[in-house]
This record gives structure tokens, C-alpha cells and sequence, in this order.
């Protein structure tokens, strides 16, 4: 059953092909651009839970509820903690999925994703358009054979709604009060099972405008 699953996502990701680039080239910040963020999540270990109602796909951790033959399968929540530029753990970070509908991936398939980040200087939401990078598919193929794949792919999966093919941050709390800019959410597959394990680092990258003051 798994294998079908498989076989039919490579497919599919095989029809996307046609309108994708293999690779975007990195838009520039806007000139008014002067700071960047960077959060950073390894994979598995830094995950705490992800459910949705979408068939064949891995829910965690175990006993978790998930969202199929629900009025919301066809949404999935994610939740991680976020590391710094050292290392180091800063907070927390949940991710909320809303897909067109509950059965998958498709040719030409865009989703909406929002994320909310929280750390001890404050809070940042920010909104994304996402869409499967072509780069990925031969992790995919390798899946289709029934075979665990290892390497590395970099690649990004944003691709709006910012004219650059970035998400854009919608505001802040604390120290990123009044906060705009544009985001990139950047994952370096390394590994990937049969079972749905995923090993790699998530990139989580902010450019923020200039700050503005309460007056403006």
C-alpha cells in the first residue's frame, strides 16, 4: 500500500515538473531590507508534533489525534522548537498547512502555510505560498522503489505571495513590534524512509525592514 502511495506521489511530482525550474535563483532584499533572522530546526530531533488528515502520510508523536473525515482534514499543524545562529535553542515555532484538499499532492498544486514564531525577545507571524520543489524528486523516485533515500538537497519552498517568490511577515510582538519584511523557508533533505522519517535542516530566514517607531 505504501509503495502505491509512493508511486502515484512520484507521478504526480513528475507533472509538476513541466512547471517548475529546477532551481530559483535567490531573489534580492529590497533595497529598505537592512536585517536579517535566520531560525534553524533539525530534523527529527527538534519536531514536537505534526497532524493532518491527508492518507499515507506519518502523523506524530504516537497517540496523536489526526484530522481525517474531519471538516479540517485537508489542514496540518506542525509545531518545533527553533534554534539560533549558535546553536542554541531560542523558542518555539508552529506551522498551520491549508491545502486546496485532503488527497494529496498534484500537478501545479500551491498551498497557503503560516507560521508563528516566539522567542524571549518576542513574537513574529508570518504568511507563505508554498509549492513541492522539483529539486526533490529524486528522493521521491527512490521512495517509489521502496528504497530509503540519503543525500543532501537544499532547496526552498516558498514561492509567495512577495513578487520575489518570497512569503512576507505580517507583524510582530516585543522587539519585532510593527515588524515587515519578506521570509524563505529553505529545507537540506538528508534523508528520508519508506516509514516517512525525514533527517535534515529546516532553514527558517527573515529579512526584516527597517524598524519603525509606535509614532509611524
Amino acid at each position: 500500500m505504501k509503495k502505491t502511495i509512493l508511486l502515484i506521489l512520484l507521478g504526480i511530482l513528475l507533472g509538476i515538473g513541466g512547471m517548475f525550474i529546477m532551481s530559483r535563483p535567490e531573489a534580492p532584499p529590497p533595497a529598505s531590507q537592512v536585517d536579517f533572522l535566520e531560525f534553524t530546526a533539525e530534523l527529527p530531533g527538534d519536531a514536537l508534533s505534526m497532524t493532518h488528515g491527508i492518507e499515507g502520510m506519518m502523523i506524530f508523536p504516537e497517540g496523536i489525534a489526526d484530522l481525517k473525515n474531519t471538516p479540517i482534514s485537508n489542514m496540518m499543524g506542525i509545531s518545533t522548537r527553533i534554534r539560533g545562529k549558535d546553536g542554541e535553542y531560542v523558542g518555539l515555532a508552529s506551522e498551520l498547512e491549508l491545502f486546496p484538499n485532503d488527497k494529496g499532492l498534484r500537478p501545479g498544486m500551491k498551498w497557503k502555510t503560516y507560521w508563528t514564531f516566539m522567542t524571549f525577545d518576542g513574537a513574529l507571524f508570518v504568511y507563505e505560498i508554498e509549492a513541492p520543489p522539483l529539486a526533490h524528486l529524486p528522493m521521491l523516485s527512490s521512495l517509489a522503489q521502496g528504497k530509503d533515500w540519503t543525500g543532501s538537497i537544499p532547496a526552498d519552498t516558498s514561492v509567495g505571495p512577495h513578487p520575489s517568490g518570497r512569503g512576507i511577515i505580517v507583524g510582530g510582538t516585543g522587539a519585532y513590534a510593527w515588524a515587515s519584511g519578506t521570509f524563505v523557508e529553505r529545507i537540506d533533505l538528508r534523508g528520508f524512509t519508506v516509514e516517512g522519517k525525514i533527517t535534515g535542516t529546516l532553514y527558517l530566514q527573515l529579512y526584516l525592514d527597517k524598524k519603525k517607531s509606535a509614532e509611524q
